[in-house]
């Protein structure tokens, strides 16, 4: 599992990554996918595509909001996946970040699921 600290160094990490299932990368996000925090999701993500992976699910339980540079780094990320035969899906969309994804139409490009688990089970239907 890695992670990366913010620049207020608090104790709490702004994301947290893990592998399920031996090829499904499981990245939780906390606080903002902003400016400030895309890049090192991006570098994160590169990381483990890198190592051949093609699925992956982000949990959004703790995001607090997703700014137009987030969105774009989801799409992108869908785009690519979906040339390799993957997918991105994103898990437990709560509140603002919910708001923001309906209200750009991104519910319609990207897979959303009410859990973790849910989203996990999806690559095996």
């Amino acid at each position: 599992m890695s992670a990366l600290k913010d620049k207020t160094m608090s104790s709490v990490p702004m994301f947290d990554s893990s592998i399920l299932d031996g090829d499904i990368l499981v990245i939780v996000l906390r606080g903002n996918l902003d400016s400030a925090s895309t890049p090192e999701f991006d570098r994160q993500v590169n990381e483990h595509l890198e190592k051949g992976y093609s699925k992956i699910i982000i949990d959004c339980r703790y995001l607090g909001y997703v700014s137009s540079i987030g969105l774009g780094s989801l799409v992108a990320l869908q785009a690519r996946l979906r040339r390799k035969g993957g997918e991105v899906k994103l898990s437990t969309i709560l509140g603002p970040v919910n708001q923001i994804l309906r209200a750009v139409h991104l519910d319609k490009v990207l897979s959303i699921y009410g859990d973790l688990e849910f989203a996990r089970k999806s690559f095996y239907e």
